[in-house]
Parts: structure tokens; sequence; C-alpha cells
């Protein structure tokens, strides 16, 4: 009779699990294409205008950041070159924060410049190079760079400025569809190209959850005499002071989970990758591509320079023999005009 009731007693609890679990949901997972916020890119991005072609455009952008004695911005330009092989007309609009621009070395064709956007117009005989330097605001591009440098106590500190906080969500999951997507990922890091999106047959009520994305960078160069070489996340790290020279990119996703991971653990794998690998491209397209398909890269140098000093011109300082010519000039023009008074009165 004691084991008959504790039978009884647990086919009840396991009866609201068994109800709750039912047959697998499928899930969609976050797009790893989507941006988690505004900017980067800077200012309204890139676009084309609707002319009958779709141009293949792939992009590469060069960022420099000279830094002062605190780390702190204030001279930005960057560097693009847009690498078009659609035959046809063509109309780009690269909007940014910029001040100037100017055709870099190598380019076919010379960009217009209108209030915060760049121009490309022409015609692409079947591959064409645009080539352009932007010099940036720094104070409004400050807040869409990936690394923030902070310099004092004789220390140079390096902290990852991608991070930011959104929603996703966490449940069981079955495995198969998930391990599909990952090497997807995977082989999208490897090869460059851009990644798809997926889902996932869950096997429980997915639950809302909040985490924070950031994109891992890359710095590699030299702080005064050492060399720097470090993947930089969400935890800064410090140097002794010195003179900056470094290069930053941002890393791609690429988890490889061990056989025996959960369904549940590889779904918040998954997850956490795609919204990486969205964050991840942002900073790569920092001014934008015309073509949403098209490859993006952008590395970003930081040195340290000092600001350039107003130069306020001070009036020349006469010498004592100046002066004193001017003094005699000055009695020569009284009695000169002494004189002819004394004339105008005879007359």
């Amino acid at each position: 009779m004691t084991r008959a009731l504790v039978g009884l007693a647990l086919l009840a609890l396991a009866a609201p699990v068994a109800a709750s679990a039912g047959p697998p949901r499928l899930a969609a997972l976050p797009s790893p294409l989507a941006a988690l916020s505004a900017t980067p890119p800077l200012g309204t991005g890139a676009s084309a205008a609707a002319e009958g072609v779709r141009h293949h455009i792939d992009s590469t952008t060069r960022v420099r950041v000279a830094v002062d004695r605190h780390g702190t911005p204030f001279a930005v330009t960057a560097t693009q070159r847009l690498v078009v092989s659609q035959p046809g007309d063509y109309y780009f609009t690269i909007g940014a924060p910029l001040t100037d621009v100017e055709p870099a070395y190598g380019s076919q064709s010379t960009p217009g410049l209108r209030t915060a956007t760049i121009i490309w117009a022409g015609f692409n005989p079947g591959k064409r190079v645009l080539a352009a330097r932007a010099t940036l605001d720094p104070v409004a591009v400050a807040g869409s760079l990936p690394l923030r440098v902070s310099i004092g106590g004789g220390k140079v500190t390096l902290a990852n400025a991608t991070g930011i906080t959104t929603t996703a969500f966490t449940a069981d999951a079955l495995k198969p569809q998930l391990e599909v997507f990952l090497a997807a990922l995977r082989r999208a890091t490897r090869t460059g190209s851009a990644p798809t999106g997926g889902g996932a047959l869950v096997t429980s009520q997915p639950v809302q959850t909040t985490v924070r994305v950031i994109a891992p960078l890359r710095v590699t160069g030299t702080i005064g005499s050492r060399p720097v070489d470090v993947r930089l996340g969400a935890k800064p790290v410090s140097f002794p002071a010195g003179r900056l020279r470094l290069l930053v990119s941002v890393v791609h996703p690429a988890p490889n989970p061990p056989a025996g991971t959960s369904g549940r653990k590889l779904l918040d794998i998954a997850v956490g990758a795609s919204l990486e690998s969205a964050r991840a491209r942002q900073y790569d397209s920092f001014l934008g591509n015309p073509d949403p398909s098209g490859s993006s890269s952008s590395t970003f140098s930081y040195v340290s320079e000092p600001r350039p000093v107003a130069v306020v011109s001070a009036a020349p300082r006469q010498s004592g023999h100046d002066r004193f010519g001017l003094l005699l000039w000055a009695c020569g023009g009284v009695a000169a005009l002494a004189g002819g008074a004394l004339a105008w009165s005879r007359a």
C-alpha cells in the first residue's frame, strides 16, 4: 500500500511537467545581421539609389584615431575603399559626421561632399575603385569607437567599448538544429562571408532574459617600448604609460561546444554567438556599405599625438631706433602743420 501511494504521488508530480513540455516548437534565433544600436554605422549609414542595377560592393575602412595625453580622441580620419564590380550607373551616399572629404590613393573617381554625406556618382564599366579619406568630427564619433583609452597615474588603461545590453531568451531545446547553426556560423567566420539566421526546436516555454553583448577586440602594437597583443573582452587591461601605436579589430565568434553540451546550454551559446556576430558586424561596417550583402571590414589605429596649439600672432615689437624715428617723424609732421598754418594766416 505504501509503495502504491508513493507511486501515485510521483505520477502526480510528473504529470504537470509532461503536460507543460508538449511537442517541440520552432523559435527563431536572434539575427546575426540585425544592428543592436543606432550606431555604428555612423550617421545615416550608406545607401544606393535605385537605377535598375544592383551593384556588388566590397568595403574596407581604415580609421585613424589621434589621442591626447589623457587618451581623449581629438582627430579622427577614415579612409574607405569601395570595390564596385557590377557594370552600370551608380549613385551612392555615405552618411557620417564629417567635416571634409578628399579622394584617397587609388580612387578612380572623386567623391562629392554635402552636409554630413559623401556622394559617389558615375558609371562603372565593369569594376571601379572608389576611395575617400574623410575627416570626421571627433566629438560626434567618440561614442562609436570600439576602444576607450584612459591615461593617468603612470598607466594606460584599454577598455572594450562595444558592450550593449539587450534581450534574449532561454529554453530547453533539441540539439541537431543548433549544431547545424553553430557549424554555419563557424564557417562564415572562417571564410569572411555573411552569416545566416536560424531557429531552434524548443521543448519548454521560452523565458525572456537580459544579456550583455560584447564584440571581443584584437589589440596589437606597442605602448612605449612594450609590445601589446591582447584579446580584449569585458575586463579592461592596463599597461605602464607610454606612447600608443595600436591596431584594433573586432573578433567574430566561432563557438565549438563539446559534444556533451545540453540542449539548453547549446541554445544559450547559439543566442549569444548570434548577437555577438551582429555586434561585430556593426563595427566592421563603421562607415557603412551601399551593398548590404557585400563584405565589410574595418580596422582602427590609435596613436598618441600632442593636441595642436592655437597660435596667436603678437604685435611686432619696436626697437629703440624705430621708436626714435617715429618720434622724429611725428615732430616733423607737427612742424609742417604749424608752418602751413602760419603761411595761410599771412595770406
